[in-house]
């Protein structure tokens, strides 16, 4: 597999910071030498910080130089489709190191620093960090980790937090509780990009506790944390918005005696599906791969709720008749043949990206195609952000931190900011996708600095 590391190991260096203008368009590289081999990263914040020079003799290279290196490697061509999604996507940064020992590639996708320049902390962007296994080509872990970066730019700022955005995405094989070589290793790149984040896929909320107990405390999101998991939250973001969604959408008073599909029974579809339950809908079609998941779900339930559940298979559960289609999975399912195969009369769920699309304008094309089939759907970030918001309020008073904040805060976003997106949006003949861009993009793009 042709990978944009490559000339990086060829030639024993270990950083590529790749640097876009989103306003020209211009974008250029420059590789480094940060550490030597034997560096030895679980003895990080012990024998050495991250601002600790690890190669004194180590290589730095210049725009010209590491174009130059790439192109040597035959690997130009790669650099330059990265160089291409971040002009697509208005993307600041990618900074990226590999650990040649371990074969652990760390990309930090930057989109925006804007909202956290002057928040006065030490992380200046938000968003949360994943691992793909080495078995998922580069390519989708780039897109992948940019539109992850975009989607939290939009995601803070809705969230009123005053962070920029990111995502982190390590490719690696999986990586034990107690390797703290490797565990190290991510420490050190989470404390260099500048970021609080927490645990997404690939990577547990234990490792979140071994990380803060170990290296550093710009990881929250562990079951030791103040607040613990994010997916409570996150979970009763959407299902709050679900309501404000059927009641401008359906004429409902909540959601009692609608069918809804839900897809994914991890850290949030779960939790979300109990609410649902508990709301009293009348159908609920549930799908997940992993069935020690599904079975988690199923297994504690009154024989009464089980009779209202039905389970398909994770290729059925979009395309079942629904009221509402609630995706809590993985991105990018939704084109335009997805689209065409929909049952349901609402999408809304909290995977991020649910679009197939790397760009604002691709976003809001198909949210078009969504709405001329009478169906409503909301950009994701405007709906999904309670797990950030528990983040920060975790970052920002550790063990001090409050769930009452943290509910203060997401009923204004995910009920009454949905409630208001969607009345506006109808008012003014626009999809609530393109009304939520407009409302907060001049934020990020714009001289606006602060949150919203």
């Amino acid at each position: 597999m042709d990978s944009i590391f490559d000339p990086l190991l060829a030639e024993g260096l270990t950083s590529l910071s790749v640097h876009g203008d989103w306003k020209s368009g211009e974008c250029c590289a420059l590789a480094r030498r940060e550490w030597e081999p034997e560096l030895d990263f679980a003895r990080y914040r012990r024998d050495f910080d991250r601002t600790d020079r690890l190669a004194p003799d180590g290589a730095a290279l210049g725009a010209e130089e590491t174009a130059d290196l790439y192109r040597r490697h035959d690997r130009l061509e790669r650099l330059q489709a990265l160089f291409a999604l971040m002009r697509k996507g208005r993307h600041q940064m990618v900074e990226a190191w590999v650990h040649a020992g371990r074969n652990i590639r760390f990309l930090s996708n930057v989109h925006s620093s804007a909202l956290g320049l002057d928040n006065g902390r030490h992380a200046i962007r938000g968003g949360g960090i994943r691992r793909h296994g080495l078995e998922d080509p580069e390519e989708e872990v780039l897109i992948d980790g940019l539109n992850l970066a975009r989607g939290m730019s939009f995601k803070n700022a809705a969230a009123r937090i005053p962070y920029g955005g990111c995502k982190a995405c390590v490719h690696s094989d999986p990586i034990a509780l107690d390797d703290l070589e490797a565990l190290g290793f991510l420490a050190w790149c989470i404390d260099r990009a500048r970021v609080f984040t927490g645990p997404d896929m690939g990577l547990s909320p234990e490792h979140a506790d071994v990380l803060r107990r170990h290296f550093t405390r710009n990881i929250v999101g562990g079951p030791g944390g103040a607040l613990g998991p994010t997916g409570v939250p996150t979970a009763r973001g959407v299902f709050l918005a679900l309501i404000e969604a059927a009641r401008d959408h359906l004429g409902r008073d909540g959601l009692a005696g609608l069918s809804v599909a839900v897809q994914g029974l991890g850290a949030v579809g779960h939790p979300l599906a109990s609410d649902l339950l508990a709301a009293g809908v009348e159908r609920l079609v549930v799908a997940d791969p992993d069935p020690k998941r599904r079975d988690a779900f199923l297994q504690p339930l009154a024989p009464a709720d089980l009779t209202r559940i039905e389970v398909v298979s994770p290729e059925e559960i979009l395309f079942v008749p629904a009221d509402i289609v609630s995706p809590n999975a993985l991105g990018g399912i939704l084109g335009p043949e997805e689209i065409g195969r929909l049952g349901c009369r609402i999408v809304m769920g909290a995977a991020n990206n649910q679009l197939r699309a790397v760009s604002q304008e691709e976003e809001r094309e198909l949210a078009e195609r969504l709405a001329a089939r009478g169906i409503l759907y909301q950009v994701d970030w405007m709906h999904n952000g309670a797990g950030v918001m528990a983040g920060a309020e975790e970052y920002e008073r550790q063990e001090e931190a409050l769930a009452a904040n943290v509910t203060a805060r997401l009923e204004r976003v995910c009920r009454d900011g949905v409630r208001e997106n969607l009345a506006q949006a109808r008012e003014q003949g626009l999809t609530p996708t393109a009304l939520a861009y407009r409302r907060i993009e001049a934020q990020i793009y714009g001289e606006a600095r602060g949150p919203a």
